[in-house]
């Protein structure tokens, strides 16, 4: 079992008792499941990934077990796209960003030394100190057996 996860079920734990919330066996192997198996998931895939695992749970337990993890920091959140919900853990993940593919919705991580001077000096011309962001490069693939590429139309006026 990782450290990481060992870090997310105290993190977890401590949250359930501050809150006076039950512990409960779905919130753990979900937890599990988040810290072992998966990189970058949305909820029905990770429904999924549980059910075939053997785990028998509602959808809604999903559903609220991310809310969950969300409040106490353990998963973020993302929105790519055409408004599509994405999940990664976030316990031993170092800064990174994202560069979605907008035919096959592939997801590839990249971290840029550069993007730290980018980003400083973006603070220095508006006068802040930034802390931390988020980039998101949408593109299209170029890969010949891109499973998913849209069809390119083109209309012509009649």
């Amino acid at each position: 079992m990782s450290s990481y996860l060992e870090q997310a079920k105290a993190i977890l734990e401590a949250y359930l008792t501050q809150k006076g919330l039950r512990r409960t066996e779905e919130r753990y192997k979900i937890l599990k499941a988040i810290y072992e198996d998966l990189t970058h998931f949305d909820a029905d895939s990770l429904y999924h990934h549980l059910l075939k695992g053997g785990y028998r749970l509602s959808r809604a337990t999903v559903y609220n077990t991310l809310e969950l993890l969300l409040a106490c920091g353990l998963i973020k959140r993302y929105t790519f796209g055409e408004g599509s919900t994405v999940y990664e853990r976030s316990l031993g993940r170092r800064q990174h960003d994202h560069l979605i593919c907008l035919d096959c919705g592939f997801i590839q991580e990249f971290c840029d030394p550069q993007m730290a001077y980018v980003v400083e000096g973006v603070g220095r011309l508006f006068q802040m100190k930034p802390v931390q962001h988020e980039l998101i490069v949408y593109a299209h693939c170029l890969a010949d057996s891109c499973p998913n590429r849209r069809e390119t139309y083109t209309f012509v006026q009649e």
